[in-house]
């Protein structure tokens, strides 16, 4: 059972207690649109922006930034609950679209055909925004609808229905460009759907019938390189989604606090997981590595403030900002909010303290990542929290420290559309001072969760007048869709983001293709640690330096895992008879070595010894001893289907 701490009955009171809170406030939803508060929040903490950056004054749209999104042509959607006198207004709602580089809206509001408050939400590969699910009529009950926002023409359409209604349900891009949606409340009577559901990419959908399983509302799904989608919380109990055939569930490794109610979960790199917060109010941080042989999740730095309701953004620099919440006991206590925001570096796992915005930001509030590399914070208020928080119209920009670090790097040239493992030129008059490059998905946030955010960093290499990046090799270390590219200095000042598509693969993805994966791999599978910086530069630019031949690329990365295994750390580590003066044809107890740790670091087992003819290496051994060919004795391994199978698992 994968909740034996947490029974089905018990996951239905809590809902329904929820239910009753928000019923209880329903009343004073309808009240005007501007923002109170029981007491002033403090002064903003001032502070050198350069190390705690700075916030703009507060600016009211008139709009609950309940559900917020980063549009391709870089403006922002946004929408709240629609309600009239009598209540809520059944089958629309206005959407807004606002322009970050004027500061104004960007047209009228644009009404869909469902009331999408309490939707889930990502963008597919061709950038048009999939809403999942909504509101009928009530709290707790669910529409079935799907819609789907066309940037391109500022349009809504509605997609096919689902199997049932789905209010807070979440959405997770995958690796070949189909979405699944998972959870959702019904209504009070059937509670949770519990069958996932998979929009095609031909905009139709298909039940993963052998994968039902009741999970909390909203839950943390996030694209696993594996193929299968983690379901990171806020659940303590971790679990896997197959989205192959009827879809099946794999139980993940349980996390260290516990259940962490509007806390946050971000993928912070390849496989790596970062979950915050959460009720009750905790400043605990954790982090887990999908990636390494046994992924177990541990305690990191704590932030300064225990908080609930809060956002976490990732930054171009590859940062986590978190803003808002409350260290108050309860659901939704303003009299608790903090104000402060807090960034974590994933080079240290330790948090520093920001400036403070100026209004509360609980409860339905959102935050997302704008192309300058800002962060829009709005909403919060709705329905007022416990302590009087209510209505909060009004949006504030925060503005990281890096922006105040001197002159930002600038992209003169970039394409707009990129393959999988494609080498691509970047032009830039700052190419010998960059430091980093990396993608970050557009964001789709609600509720605590950005259900479309992650980050790539790519690999790059200098070149007259500009640079050139390789784009990430698989789909599951990045699923297809568009993103915002960022060149980082060596202040760590990011330029504007040039906003490029990524293709859908053509064929099923693995991510042991990805170039930056696999070097990173070695380092796991014969070190067991993360790379030095340096070494790992070396090895991508020599895989790299292939361009787009794929043959190329392939013998290189066979070489780079020779150099792994015949490397002096590995010996070291080993001992043995894997350390002879000269290895070579003949050499029997090293060749012996050799093959056993190819099976042991690529298949994780061991063959038994490989000298006998009756076990399984020793056809690998036989070969090695009469050639002294060891390129492509380990070739062998590398090119595996068991090796590669490691990395994609349907």
């Amino acid at each position: 059972m994968l909740y034996p701490t947490r029974p089905a009955f018990r996951r239905a009171r809590k809902v329904s207690l929820v239910f009753c809170c928000l019923l209880l406030t329903n009343a004073l939803v309808s009240l005007p649109l501007r923002a109170r508060a029981a007491a002033s929040p403090p002064a903003a903490l001032q502070g050198d922006p350069s190390l705690v950056g700075q916030w703009s004054p507060p600016v009211n749209l008139g709009v609950i930034l309940i559900h917020t999104h980063v549009l391709p042509n870089g403006k922002v959607m946004f929408w709240m609950r629609d309600r009239n006198a009598q209540g809520d207004v059944i089958g629309s709602t206005q959407t807004y679209l606002w322009d970050p580089t004027t500061g104004g809206f960007a047209g009228f509001p644009v009404n869909s055909t469902t009331h999408m408050f309490c939707s889930g939400h990502s963008f597919l590969p061709d950038g048009r925004l999939l809403v999942t699910g909504g509101h009928h009529g009530q709290d707790g009950v669910g529409e079935p609808h799907t819609n789907v926002f066309d940037f391109n023409t500022n349009t809504w359409s509605r997609g096919p229905d689902m199997n049932a209604g789905r209010w807070y349900p979440t959405n997770c891009p995958l690796g070949n460009g189909e979405t699944v949606v998972v959870s959702g409340n019904i209504n009070g009577t059937l509670g949770v759907n519990t069958l996932p559901q998979v929009y095609n990419t031909n905009g139709t959908l298909r039940s993963l019938t052998s994968a039902q399983q009741g999970l909390q509302l909203y839950p943390w799904m996030l694209l696993a390189p594996n193929s299968r989608v983690f379901n990171s919380g806020p659940d303590q109990f971790t679990r896997y989604l197959s989205t192959a055939g009827a879809g099946a569930w794999f139980t993940g490794p349980t996390s260290n606090f516990g259940f962490r109610d509007y806390g946050a979960s971000v993928m912070y790199d390849d496989g790596k997981v970062l979950v915050t917060g959460g009720g009750p109010p905790t400043a605990t941080a954790e982090v887990i590595n999908l990636s390494s042989e046994n992924p177990a999740w541990r305690f990191v730095g704590s932030m300064a403030n225990a908080r609930r309701q809060i956002n976490a953004t990732l930054l171009p620099d590859g940062q986590v900002l978190v803003t808002g919440g409350t260290s108050g006991a309860g659901f939704n206590n303003a009299i608790g909010s903090v104000f402060a925001a807090e960034m974590w570096n994933p080079q240290t796992e330790q948090w520093s303290t920001m400036a403070s915005m100026q209004t509360r930001r609980l409860y339905h509030s959102t935050a997302v990542l704008l192309p300058d590399g800002r962060v829009l914070v709005g909403g919060g208020g709705s329905p007022p929290g416990s302590g009087g928080d209510v209505d909060h119209t009004d949006i504030e920009i925060y503005s990281p420290p890096y922006l105040f670090k001197g002159a930002r790097p600038s992209i003169t040239s970039a394409p707009t559309v990129v393959n999988h493992d494609q080498q691509f030129f970047v032009g830039t008059p700052d190419g010998a001072s960059i430091s980093k490059v990396t993608l970050v998905r557009l964001s789709s946030a609600t509720h605590s969760f950005n259900q479309n955010q992650r980050i790539n960093y790519l690999s790059y290499s200098q070149t007259s007048g500009g640079l050139n990046v390789t784009a990430p090799g698989s789909g599951n270390i990045c699923p297809p869709g568009f993103y915002m590219m960022f060149l980082v200095n060596s202040n760590g000042v990011p330029s504007q983001a040039s906003i490029i598509q990524v293709t859908v693969p053509g064929s099923p993805s693995n991510a042991i293709d990805d170039q930056r994966y696999f070097v990173r791999q070695q380092y796991y599978d014969y070190f067991n640690r993360e790379p030095d910086p340096g070494g790992f530069t070396n090895w991508m630019n020599y895989i790299n330096g292939c361009g787009n031949d794929p043959s190329c690329k392939n013998t290189r990365r066979v070489t780079t895992g020779r150099g792994f295994m015949e490397s002096g750390e590995f010996r070291r580590r080993v001992g043995g008879a894997f350390n002879p003066a000269s290895p070579g044809a003949g050499y029997t107890a090293y060749n012996r070595e050799y093959v056993r740790q190819c099976y042991i670091v690529y298949l994780r087992r061991d063959p038994g010894e490989v000298t006998n003819p009756a076990n399984e290496g020793y056809g690998w051994y036989d070969y090695l001893s009469r050639t002294g060919d060891y390129q492509t004795t380990l070739g062998g391994f590398v090119n595996s289907g068991e090796y590669r199978n490691r990395f994609f698992k349907p």
